[in-house]
């Protein structure tokens, strides 16, 4: 596995690259709902999970940057397509360095890296609910992840981040990533660099020294 989420009651959904055997079943099972899939488009998948704004079951995918770039016309960050098998639809999305100014939720005590792009598919059937909510990734203090959930902070290391969902301006949940294995998700990959390089390459140095001005920011 690459990367692994983690859902605030601790569900554990793991990235599967598909390197790896057990990759295969997963591709099967998302082929039975989404026939159109083919392995050889993806970097990754995960296992099946309960999505927490759709409360439905999904999968997500990893898709090849350099594809989706080519299509928006746009470096990102990291590219995915979200698929939900008991509506049957989909949505590719993107993670985008975040430049904007600070929701009202965002604390001292957090730093805000990348924000999801959401995009509907062209004759793909999309759930309207995948429009409606932005995931937001972000650095924290231990003290503000342990008020969402103290477990979170068991393996944290240089290379976790977490994410809020967010719909309206307000958080319905938080997740963890931790990247485990260096294959698969760009974007968890040594997060700093990348981070270091988009915001280098969006001339927002400013960034990058507001970044590693927090104190709870663990160097790479």
């Amino acid at each position: 596995m690459s990367d692994s989420l983690f859902k605030l009651d601790n569900t554990r959904v793991d990235n599967v690259p598909i390197s790896e055997d057990e990759s295969s079943p997963l591709f099967d099972k998302l082929k039975e709902v989404f026939p159109w899939v083919k392995n050889i488009n993806y970097n990754g998948i995960s296992n099946p999970y309960q999505h927490e704004i759709l409360n439905e079951t999904v999968m997500r995918t990893c898709v090849p940057t350099a594809t989706v770039e080519s299509m928006i016309g746009k470096k990102v960050a990291s590219a995915h397509r979200l698929f939900a098998l008991d509506s049957k639809t989909s949505m590719l999305y993107v993670t985008n360095l975040f430049q904007d100014e600070n929701p009202p939720w965002v604390t001292d005590d957090m730093f805000i890296i990348g924000v999801t792009e959401h995009f509907e598919e062209l004759n793909r059937p999309i759930n309207p609910l995948m429009l409606t909510f932005k995931e937001y990734f972000f650095v924290a203090s231990d003290s503000l992840i342990s008020s969402y959930n103290p477990s979170f902070l068991e393996n944290k290391d240089s290379d976790t981040v977490f994410s809020a969902l967010v719909v309206d301006d307000e958080i319905k949940t938080i997740r963890k990533y931790n990247d485990f294995v260096k294959d698969g998700n760009d974007f968890l990959i040594n997060w700093q660099s990348v981070y270091f390089l988009f915001a280098k390459k969006a001339r927002r140095m400013d960034l990058i020294r507001e970044l590693f001005n927090k104190d709870f920011v663990i160097p790479a």
